[in-house]
């Protein structure tokens, strides 16, 4: 790679780890020159003063022109795509709805707590087969247990969270579980639903 690299680079033996900005913005040009697909102008204008920087809040880059390109850039650096819902569909929702709708396709960690006070094997041995009953169901969920009493789940997809969260509050040794730090009470609990409202 870095050989089809130098070679292209002008012919330049120099490492692309030790290029400068300078050496990566003749790169970038090079590129611009030899690039077939031309932005329209008002798009190479809006990349212009992006690439001066901002001096002021008064120049702040067009909000439309980095809109236009931001699921591309969120898909590119995290590989998806960010959900898209209309603000209509919210009115009327409860919050829990609302959650379900903003962490489509988002990881989400969730903490539970184990009651009664058990010992690090006891949060494995019970936890371990909460574990694989969402497994079964195929959640797509990774457990790490992160305390004698509590464990770590991260959810691939935070919309089934509350799915998750329902199935675990009804396990009897099930003390809390916290999602984006709302604590809901399981059976294990000494406090009540009415306590968290």
């Amino acid at each position: 790679m870095n050989f089809s690299f130098c070679r292209w680079y002008g012919g330049s033996k120099k490492d692309p780890l030790d290029f400068t900005d300078a050496d990566v913005e003749n790169l970038y040009k090079q590129w611009e020159e030899n690039d077939d697909v031309k932005l329209p102008l008002d798009e190479q204008d809006e990349l212009q003063r992006l690439r001066q920087g901002t001096k002021s809040m008064n120049q702040l880059p067009d909000m439309k022109f980095i809109s236009r390109y931001e699921n591309v850039l969120f898909a590119l650096f995290l590989g998806k795509q960010r959900p898209m819902f209309n603000m209509n569909d919210l009115a009327g929702k409860n919050p829990e709805e609302i959650m379900k709708l903003s962490k489509k396709g988002q990881t989400l960690m969730m903490f539970v707590t184990i009651s009664d006070n058990p010992t690090r094997q006891e949060t494995e041995d019970i936890t371990q087969i909460w574990y694989y009953g969402l497994k079964n169901a195929l959640y797509d969920v990774s457990k790490y247990v992160v305390d004698d009493n509590r464990i770590l789940l991260l959810l691939q997809d935070g919309s089934q969270a509350f799915e998750i969260k329902d199935f675990l509050v009804q396990q009897d040794r099930c003390e809390e579980v916290t999602i984006d730090n709302r604590p809901y009470y399981g059976k294990g609990s000494k406090k009540t639903r009415t306590q968290d409202l």
